[in-house]
């Protein structure tokens, strides 16, 4: 019966693309998602009838994972992902940077069922599916000659030894939190970004159904993985003041890292940073005064 059902909606979705699109997915999708996750023998069957927005569709427009396939280059053995609330927020993350550069189509998830029915999925028609948020992704780009042969100092950043020292003090810095500091070349826009973290939607979803931790209890984090970007104008700032205004230059990475947090979509309360974001501000505000920044970072602390 299940099988004749599939078939049914496949051959649904093929006559009649846009109304299946349109109406019924919209209305029964989640239940197709459901079947993901609770039934192995269908999974392959039930994956074909999903649609998602993409990075390279107009806001509304969906595409399955045949016709995302069906677009990318022949070399290209991945799938690629990224889970965010809005369509608004996801065209804007730094973890799309990359994929922007490298003219690579990911495709949008928005709600927690989604992304545990990718992360169910693993595979779809020989391909891997992989988040946008994972470390050490291979998009194909190469430099050139020139670039390889050049310092990243003379390309605008941190010098290698620069970085790697920066790195090393973040995580001295921040111990209590980062398990690993270290530099991309992914970012564009963006100065750091968490990456190989637990996936924020499922961490919100576990968070409703946990009953043993009690009610205003979260799962603590586990230690994380931080990627800066050296040619990034906050961490070449950061690098220069670590020595000579240490407490300010703490605070800033302790914002680097919440910053990171909330666009992974793990922090659990970003209230917990207005503190330190009036700090800052009162660090501008008594800079913009003329006042001595010894001053100023002391009130800060």
């Amino acid at each position: 019966l299940t099988r004749k059902f599939i078939s049914f909606l496949a051959s649904k979705a093929k006559k009649d693309a846009e109304a299946y699109k349109q109406e019924f997915f919209p209305e029964f999708g989640h239940f197709l998602k459901e079947g993901i996750a609770q039934d192995f023998e269908f999974q392959d069957k039930l994956a074909k009838l999903l649609y998602f927005e993409s990075s390279k569709m107009d806001a509304g427009a969906l595409t399955s994972l045949d016709e995302y396939i069906s677009r990318i280059p022949a070399e290209q053995k991945d799938i690629y992902y990224l889970c965010a609330p809005t369509r608004e927020l996801a065209m804007e993350s730094p973890y799309l940077e990359a994929f922007k550069r490298a003219d690579k189509e990911v495709i949008f998830v928005y709600s927690a069922i989604d992304d545990f029915v990718m992360t169910n999925l693993k595979t779809f028609e020989g391909r891997n599916l992989i988040s946008a948020e994972k470390s050490n992704l291979d998009l194909g780009e190469e430099s050139t000659d020139e670039e390889k042969s050049k310092d990243e100092s003379e390309l605008g950043g941190l010098s290698s030894d620069s970085a790697n020292q920066l790195c090393t003090w973040i995580q001295l810095t921040l111990k209590d939190k980062l398990a690993k500091v270290k530099t991309t070349s992914r970012l564009v826009d963006s100065p750091a970004v968490i990456t190989d973290h637990e996936s924020g939607a499922l961490r919100r979803m576990m968070r409703l159904v946990d009953t043993k931790a009690g009610p205003g209890v979260s799962p603590q984090l586990p230690l994380q993985t931080l990627e800066i970007n050296p040619k990034h104008p906050l961490i070449i700032g950061l690098e220069a003041i670590k020595e000579t205004q240490p407490q300010v230059a703490e605070i800033i990475s302790e914002q680097i890292y919440d910053n990171a947090l909330v666009t992974a979509g793990i922090m659990d309360d970003s209230r917990t940073m207005i503190p330190r974001l009036n700090d800052i501000l009162l660090c501008l505000v008594n800079d913009a005064k003329g006042k001595p920044e010894s001053n100023a970072s002391e009130k800060a602390t």
